[in-house]
């Protein structure tokens, strides 16, 4: 009878709790799992130099939902600076050059970008998920970096008004 060997690659923590739950995994099985999530990212990169001007919406759309499956995973598998991260790539996909409404400096590009208002509650939402996870996991100082705290700004700016709102 032959015998079998067996390899635990990996196990979860506090899966019911799902804001805890955590995935633990051999380095070689979180890379693998990790490729197949940099591959979405990959092909969205690809199409967005192919063309030489503003995104589209649904190649935005895409880029957002890419950014935050590969956020999940890095918070699951305990990287929650890289997780926090990844949420601000995702908003910086929700700011468009094309029938928008609000305009930012974009340092990285060196000029005007503009702020579309089909994606401005995505936007939202991930700057205000990004600030809630880095507060639950101590990681505030992935706010001070460059991208996260060129999004903050401009959240800040953006809901600036409802902040007045909410203070009267």
């Amino acid at each position: 009878m032959m015998e079998r060997k067996y390899q635990l690659v990996a196990w979860t923590e506090n899966i019911t709790d799902r804001e805890n739950a955590r995935l633990y995994m051999i380095p070689s099985l979180e890379c693998e799992v990790q490729a197949d999530l940099v591959t979405d990212l990959t092909f969205i990169h690809r199409e967005e130099y192919k063309f030489d001007g503003p995104v589209s919406l649904d190649l935005a759309r895409r880029a957002v939902l890419a950014y935050e499956r590969i956020s999940r995973f890095e918070i699951l598998a305990g990287h929650p600076g890289d997780g926090i991260r990844y949420l601000f790539f995702a908003a910086k996909y929700c700011i468009l050059e094309d029938d928008c409404n609000w305009v930012y400096y974009d340092t990285d590009l060196g000029s005007y970008s503009y702020f579309c208002g089909e994606l401005r509650h995505e936007f939202i939402r991930l700057c205000e998920e990004g600030m809630r996870l880095a507060k639950k996991f101590r990681r505030e100082d992935v706010l001070q970096e460059g991208k996260p705290r060129q999004m903050l700004e401009m959240y800040y700016e953006q809901t600036q008004e409802e902040r007045d709102l909410e203070q009267l």
